[in-house]
């Protein structure tokens, strides 16, 4: 009987280490996703502020392109009017 409680013992501290280990080893894992989850945040955040600048000079090269063509049609008008003058 004794022999038996011994073993039981052993093997009840046994399961209390590795459950212990395990909850260590869970604990390990949250912290490294946690530590994970906001270096994207961050990346993420470096993202949106980049792509804002891209937009802020995409929008200000396409009004320069949107001034740049209704000069253009603005000359081709006077063209034509100068041409139907001339006649």
């Amino acid at each position: 009987m004794n022999k038996r409680k011994t073993v039981f013992t052993a093997v009840a501290i046994g399961a209390g280490i590795m459950a212990v280990i395990d909850r260590i080893r869970l604990h390990n894992k949250v912290d490294e996703l946690e530590e994970r989850t906001q270096d994207i945040g961050r990346c993420h955040n470096d993202f949106c502020l980049m792509q804002q600048r891209y937009n802020k000079n995409t929008d200000k090269q396409i009004e320069s392109i949107q001034e740049e063509i209704g000069s253009v049609y603005e000359h081709m008008a006077e063209l034509s009017k100068e041409k139907e003058d001339g006649r």
